[in-house]
């Protein structure tokens, strides 16, 4: 029985015999001269203490929250990308829906509707003023004891 031999195998044993033998002091000396590898152990380091850079505590506020009658507010990244600025879609009451443009500051974000600044901030159902969202807990407060929205 004949075996063949893969030529690969021939290929690499051919490369091998014709490969001369690397001096041991060169060999020594690449390695010695060769970049090292860092590592950090502290993720904060990389991260930031409050999670990956770049991350704002606004981004978790994406998506849309819910006041009483149909009310909402719908936060979502800007199409620009840019990170802090929001797109905002707002039913603010039963007669208005409209769009703005919100930038995070700190642990807000600012936007401007009918001409008047006005900032989104963290609170409670109880913060809201609706008695509909009052047992809530995860919520959104434009102006405290007339407009916000919960989860």
């Amino acid at each position: 029985m004949t075996r063949r031999l893969s030529p690969f195998l021939l290929v690499g044993a051919f490369l091998t015999a014709c490969t001369p033998a690397a001096d041991t002091n060169e060999a020594a000396n690449a390695t010695a001269s060769a970049p090292t590898v860092e590592t950090i152990e502290d993720t904060d380091a990389i991260n930031g203490a409050d999670g990956p850079v770049g991350r704002l505590p606004t981004d978790d506020w994406i998506g849309r929250w819910m006041g009483p009658e149909g009310l909402f507010l719908d936060i979502q990244p800007a199409p620009d990308g840019r990170p802090g600025s929001y797109a905002l879609t707002n039913k603010d009451n039963l007669d208005r829906q409209g769009t703005y443009v919100g930038m995070a500051e700190d642990a807000t974000i600012r936007f401007t509707r009918d001409g008047k600044p006005l900032t989104i901030r963290p609170g409670t159902g109880a913060e809201t003023g609706f008695k509909y969202l009052a047992d809530k807990t995860d919520c959104l407060i434009v102006v405290a004891g007339q407009e916000g929205y919960c989860r």
